[in-house]
């Protein structure tokens, strides 16, 4: 298989820290010909035990390239640490969760004379070498080597917050490093198609793409490796999943053979999805909803919302595919009128708005309680939209705000598995070293797989923002497959301007927010359907 991904060479943009007899480490973060020679000019001298701290800037995928001019006895044997924080990659392995997680991000690696050598694939933006005693060697360059897809988005968010801005591209940012041939959790430890974790992915990537190849090959992945009656990665939440991406997918790009391709799988798994449901309407799943929910009474209320969702859209696919409804009828029927009231967890009771089980009005107090306390970065997409479906769009926002923006005040360049808005006080930046009085927000906290440095911070679920703001705050749902009918009903959302794109696949539908007034500019193929009382809505077609 051909391997179309971009390498790059990024070089560090400061030393954080060193040690030993090292001569000219500040020389590295100056862009150098990535070719090593018998004759050097600029060279970084390590004599006898020392290290190295380098900062690149920004998370990457990829690895770490060494240029080695001279290595005293013909080769010296150093250990090199990646880490997502400073505190990581100075972190012995085993502690507080740090290790070789799918990947390695720390091993003893051998650095020859007159060398040009690449080592890992991992998820990082800090790396850290440690020479042993007796080391003389001279290094030309160390770069982060960054491997990723030549994506160019045609969706995107611009409005008059900055701030805003800033959290809509580090989401939009995330998504893009775990979207490779299939898309993945984390570049660091989950690169692996969890199709369970892939609806806020999908959504961002219609946001952003209309389509991408990443999709359905996660989805076909899945399915392949899926023989029924087996549940997705073991989990019966993934392939209920599974059945909802399908049609939000198909929904938005109209590809009806793929969907064609996939009868009897998508009637088999509703099939299996009905048989969790009782003649009472009592859910029997035992499968992973979230895991800030995982194991608490509130997780079968999320569930139960993903099994009513899922039947509906199973519901869309059978009729496209001429069968009879029967079976996702009699779901949606023995869960309609679920009562149950999450007590504790926001992300369960947001599911129940987005399934349509629940009013949002009455919801939003409880979704709004405490601003993002109890917020998750997997199902921020759904409580974000859940709060405004109340019509409190401005609200979502400034929650928004408040999460992203506490993960950015904290260093990220990505957006994290999971935080807690616990975590913020007294704790250090992820591009510091810690302080003594300080609690590290990356090694002393997390929870279930994501303990301490176990835990990833880039994952592409967590790019909630992104089809929140260009889809939400757009008023954006396609009505017909492939964006032939286009629901348009746009929002302030507290903003004073902002413009939108959204693709489709005629090219794309234009928001602009201006003086209180909105533009729709829309391309031919596709018909907007503006409810009839937004007088503030002016359409003009492209």
């Amino acid at each position: 298989m051909k391997d179309t991904r971009i390498r790059e060479d990024v070089f560090p943009v400061r030393v954080v820290a060193q040690s030993g007899a090292i001569e000219g480490a500040e020389s590295l973060v100056e862009p150098v010909d990535m070719q090593i020679g018998t004759s050097e000019t600029r060279l970084v001298k390590i004599s006898g035990k020392a290290h190295l701290v380098l900062d690149f800037g920004k998370e990457y995928n990829g690895g770490v390239r060494v240029l080695t001019h001279h290595a005293g006895g013909g080769s010296v044997k150093v250990r090199i640490r990646c880490g997502e924080s400073v505190a990581e990659c100075c972190a012995e392995l085993g502690e507080r969760g740090a290790g070789n997680h799918h990947t390695l991000r720390d091993a003893f690696v051998e650095l020859p004379m007159l060398s040009d050598m690449t080592f890992f694939e991992t998820g990082f933006r800090f790396v850290r070498m440690d020479f042993p005693e007796g080391t003389d060697m001279l290094l030309k360059a160390v770069t982060a080597v960054y491997v990723h897809r030549d994506l160019k988005p045609m969706g995107s968010f611009k409005c008059n917050d900055e701030r805003v801005n800033e959290i809509f591209d580090i989401a939009a940012r995330t998504l893009m490093l775990n979207m490779q041939r299939y898309i993945w959790d984390g570049i660091k430890r989950d690169r692996l198609v969890w199709v369970g974790d892939m609806h806020p992915e999908t959504m961002g990537i219609i946001s952003l793409f209309g389509s991408d190849e990443s999709v359905l090959e996660s989805l076909e992945y899945s399915r392949a490796h899926t023989p029924l009656p087996e549940w997705m990665n073991g989990i019966e939440n993934y392939s209920m999943w599974w059945v909802i991406i399908l049609a939000d997918y198909y929904r938005h790009n109209g590809d009806a053979e793929y969907i064609k391709s996939q009868r009897d799988y998508i009637y088999g798994v509703m099939k299996q999805i009905g048989s969790l449901v009782s003649a009472e309407g009592k859910v029997t799943a035992s499968g992973l909803f979230d895991w800030p929910s995982h194991e608490k009474p509130d997780e079968i209320i999320g569930t139960t919302a993903l099994v009513y969702l899922a039947a509906q859209k199973g519901k869309e696919l059978f009729a496209l595919l001429g069968l009879d409804t029967a079976v996702c009828d009699e779901i949606i029927g023995k869960l309609e009128g679920y009562a149950d009231k999450a007590a504790e967890c926001k992300q369960c009771e947001a599911m129940k708005v987005f399934a349509g089980l629940e009013k949002p009005e009455d919801a939003y107090a409880f979704l709004s309680n405490g601003n993002s306390r109890g917020m998750s970065t997997f199902m921020s997409y759904y409580i974000l939209s859940a709060v405004a479906a109340a019509g409190k769009p401005e609200k979502a926002v400034e929650i928004m705000k408040e999460y992203y923006g506490a993960m950015l005040d904290k260093g990220a360049t990505s957006f994290w598995e999971n935080f807690d808005m616990d975590w913020v006080e007294g704790t250090s930046r992820i591009d510091e070293p810690v302080k003594p009085d300080e609690k590290d927000v990356h090694g002393d906290f997390g929870d279930y797989c994501y303990v301490g440095f176990r835990h990833s911070l880039c994952h592409g679920w967590s790019c909630g923002p992104v089809p929140f703001l260009i889809k939400t705050v757009g008023g954006i749902e396609p009505l017909e497959a492939g964006c032939k009918t286009l629901a348009i009903n746009p929002v302030s959302a507290g903003f004073n301007a902002y413009e939108i794109k959204y693709p489709t696949p005629f090219g794309t539908v234009d928001i602009s927010l201006e003086n209180g007034l909105f533009t729709v500019a829309y391309p031919a193929g596709v018909k907007p359907a503006v409810p009839s009382h937004r007088k503030d809505v002016k359409l003009k077609k492209k």
